[in-house]
């Protein structure tokens, strides 16, 4: 499920990356093409950078954009409130964050190319667009190391827990087409990185929770923060709590 992070009908807001299809169902790019969206899944925007990231995306997609509205509407997304975000950051932060994004207007980082683009006008069946992708991309070929490498960042990057049923899926093949991939290194790599994931959803917990308990000028307690989160352990909360302080 795909959640806009902006009220972007009356705003005009472009959303993602346009491309003309001219009546076509798809565009196939066999080398693949950057792709980009103002998009999120269930999970929420995890730091200032992302946030940084965001804006980055938004001026790529929106060149010509108000900035002074820009900025009117990234305020609003950075506040805990709205639900997209794990905590609230200062109006000036994001107003002078915005400015640096528009004097520099960087190429966004793009994590991986899209070899297909289907037509959002057209209703095609989520099985035909499978067909569709097995058609052009040999199914039946194995994942190169390269690409399933790139698929594990992709994962870590997201925070998103990696298993071979997520990677196979990602990589548009069955579970075994990449299980080779998977020896007792990689097992033992991947354990470790689902750790720093597991790790990183916690601390954002926290720090959620943290934003809460100290509204108003309050004390951080970790009675208290322990009781919120149902976290027990302190060395994780410690660091959420560190994290907290070093960002304000």
């Amino acid at each position: 499920m795909l959640i806009p992070l902006f009220d972007y009908e009356p705003h005009r807001i472009i959303m993602e990356s346009y491309f003309r299809f001219d009546g076509k169902q798809y565009l196939y790019f066999p080398k693949g093409v950057r792709y980009y969206k103002l998009y999120r899944t269930t999970r929420k925007i995890n730091s200032f950078n992302e946030l940084k990231y965001i804006a980055e995306k938004f001026l790529y997609l929106n060149p010509d954009f108000d900035i002074d509205l820009m900025k009117k509407l990234f305020i609003q997304l950075s506040d805990r409130g709205n639900g997209h975000i794990i905590r609230t950051y200062g109006d000036e932060r994001v107003e002078s964050m915005i400015d640096a994004v528009d004097r520099q207007r960087p190429l966004p980082y793009c994590p991986r190319y899209r070899k297909i683009i289907f037509n959002p006008g057209k209703r095609i069946s989520r099985a035909d667009k499978m067909k569709i992708v097995g058609k052009l991309i040999n199914a039946k070929e194995k994942p190169t190391k390269q690409e399933l490498d790139q698929i594990i960042q992709e994962l870590w990057t997201e925070n998103i827990k990696i298993t071979i049923s997520e990677v196979s899926k990602r990589a548009k093949c069955s579970r075994y087409m990449v299980g080779w991939y998977f020896d007792e290194n990689k097992k033992n790599e991947v354990k470790n990185l689902n750790e720093m994931i597991r790790e990183t959803y916690l601390i954002s917990k926290a720090i959620e929770a943290i934003d809460i308990l100290t509204e108003g000028g309050n004390k951080i307690k970790m009675r208290e923060l322990k009781k919120i989160t149902s976290i027990r352990d302190y060395a994780l909360l410690k660091n959420a709590v560190k994290k907290y302080e070093d960002a304000i």
